[in-house]
């Protein structure tokens, strides 16, 4: 009876909510593997619904407004990219493994992230700082991810604008949000996330008609979101200056030429 009432009477921490919120994905993520090709679709659907509901269940308390919904955007993107790209990895349990604990790591360190922006949004926390350089670098990682799949399957132009669209502008929403963490999407949020979308579309369109294989398709998507949402942070800080937009134009240009060297134009 004794033991009954410890175990009812056990409360569990933020942090280990997150903890096991990243085993369960990375052994569904794993599990993945083992399921009928037939059936791989819906288990994809299931990871981003569980993960929806579990970033929720880990972050209630602090979550409002519009929080509700940002807060979850990253998570679900980068988690059904890394299962989707997960296929694409070879059929091998040595390939495979590893890439499921850096998933269950990243799964973590992405919810810190989130639930940083969370209590970020109430009071001023010292590692806001760090959270936004790491939603930067999981926005950019959640878009290769998506990208590289998109441009594997080969679709016409038609299909992906819409789906670069469906890719880029809710994860620009977030990370242009997260450097004002309100409980509304202001019109400067909103403005230059559709600027962003846009050109990025743009890019994504041309690309489209090179031959350039998917892996570089997707690097050219991510470098322009990189620099888009580097320089938009400035932008937002009121603290843009010449000498930034300059290194973030370099690390593009540097970016473009090294594909146009390793695209076979000849075919």
């Amino acid at each position: 009876m004794k033991l009954f009432k410890k175990f009812t009477s056990y409360k569990i921490t933020k942090r280990q909510k997150l903890v096991l919120m990243a085993f369960f994905l990375t052994v569904v993520l794993v599990a993945t593997q083992t399921v009928p090709i037939n059936l791989r679709y819906q288990v994809m659907g299931f990871l981003g619904l569980a993960t929806a509901l579990l970033a929720v269940f880990s972050l209630w308390g602090e979550l409002s407004g519009v929080k509700y919904l940002l807060l979850l955007l990253l998570p679900v993107y980068f988690v059904m990219g890394a299962s989707l790209f997960y296929f694409l990895l070879p059929v091998r349990w040595l390939t495979r493994l590893p890439f499921a604990f850096v998933f269950g790591v990243s799964v973590y360190l992405l919810m810190l992230t989130s639930n940083i922006y969370n209590i970020a949004a109430i009071r001023t926390i010292a590692l806001l700082r760090a959270a936004h350089a790491v939603g930067l670098l999981f926005s950019l990682v959640a878009t290769f991810f998506l990208t590289n799949v998109l441009f594997s399957l080969h679709f016409p132009v038609y299909f992906i604008v819409p789906a670069v669209v469906f890719i880029s502008f809710p994860l620009y929403l977030v990370g242009l949000w997260s450097y004002e963490l309100e409980d509304f999407i202001s019109k400067k949020v909103f403005s230059h996330a559709l600027i962003f979308t846009l050109t990025t579309v743009e890019v994504a369109a041309v690309i489209s008609f090179w031959p350039v294989t998917p892996i570089n398709g997707a690097l050219v998507v991510v470098t322009v979101m990189y620099v888009l949402l580097g320089l938009g942070q400035f932008v937002f800080y009121e603290k843009i200056k010449s000498r930034v937009v300059w290194e973030h134009v370099s690390v593009a240009f540097v970016v473009f030429i090294v594909v146009l060297i390793a695209t076979h134009w000849n075919g």
